[in-house]
């Protein structure tokens, strides 16, 4: 999985669920209103908004998906996501 951060111009290489991000299989995002992240993966992701408002859009995905604090989603297939958020969002995305 290729994640990166967008408007914070950091970026990482996630090699898989042992990969070094990963740890448990999960890692935890605090972004701020307006920063996103870009999704490029071949696989299924799982992301869930721990707190805030986040807007999903998939270039190969008719439909935007919007979270709130508790909510999650299954992302996935090939192609490019965006992840934005909408106010001050911790996210937390890793494997199914």
């Amino acid at each position: 999985m290729k994640l990166d951060l967008g408007t914070l111009r950091l970026g990482a290489n996630l090699r898989g669920p042992r990969g070094p991000l990963w740890g448990s299989g999960q890692i935890v995002i605090s972004l701020e209103p307006g920063e996103f992240l870009r999704l490029e993966d071949e696989s299924r992701v799982s992301v869930r908004c721990e707190e805030g408002r986040l807007w999903i859009t998939g270039e190969k995905d008719p439909a935007d998906v919007w979270l709130g604090g508790g909510q999650d989603a299954l992302l996935g297939g090939p192609g490019l996501t965006l992840i934005e958020a909408v106010c001050a969002t911790r996210l937390r995305i890793g494997r199914p």
